[in-house]
């Protein structure tokens, strides 16, 4: 088992996501090979495979962190909310702050899918609101809940999608918007799971 800690790597890993990233935003993500992920990294193939065992696995890690961190994120704020009891409108969703955290791969993916990243990350979305709702101990997995969460995950990647299409401007930029829509679905969700 390789040493993930290790400078040699960390750095090699980064080289691979960084000619990924490259080569999807120069093309579809079904033409890019390992050949041309060693080759704009310049490692071996070899080098490769001790990290993944194939393109697919590289760009399903890259967005099981994003949704990793977007899930601990939701949580986290979940949590903070309940602690203090106070839920602020102005303040900037702690998942939807992580998406920016993920710009380049998002910017590389986004525009070029066929659908099933957009399907993949609203999902993984919608079950970081879900979980991150049941921090209030609300409703369970009732249908009107499960939808809620949908409509927000869906809304926001749809914003994200349109932002990064129509805007060379960093996600950050886009943080105030989403927060400003997204704070009148949150109050509602929170008082709806609060029992309010």
């Amino acid at each position: 088992m390789a040493n993930t800690e290790d400078l040699r790597y960390v750095r090699t890993e980064s080289a691979l996501r960084s000619a990924f990233m490259e080569l999807v935003s120069e093309g579809p993500i079904r033409a890019v090979t390992v050949s041309a992920v060693c080759k704009r990294a310049g490692i071996s193939r070899n080098a490769f495979y001790l990290h993944h065992a194939g393109v697919a696995q590289l760009y399903a890690a890259m967005v099981d962190e994003l949704l990793d961190d977007v899930r601990a994120a939701c949580v986290a704020s979940a949590e903070r909310v309940l602690a203090t009891g106070a839920l602020d409108e102005d303040l900037v969703p702690s998942g939807l702050a992580m998406l920016a955290k993920h710009e380049g791969l998002l910017r590389a993916l986004l525009p070029s899918d066929d659908g099933s990243l957009a399907k993949c990350l609203a999902d993984g979305i919608a079950g970081a609101y879900f979980e991150a709702a049941q921090v209030f101990g609300g409703p369970g997995s009732s249908l009107e809940h499960r939808l809620r969460c949908a409509f927000s995950a869906w809304a926001v990647l749809g914003i994200l999608q349109r932002w990064i299409e129509l805007s060379d401007a960093p996600i950050e930029d886009l943080m105030p918007y989403l927060s400003k829509f997204h704070a009148g679905i949150q109050k509602e969700a929170t008082q709806y799971l609060m029992g309010e």
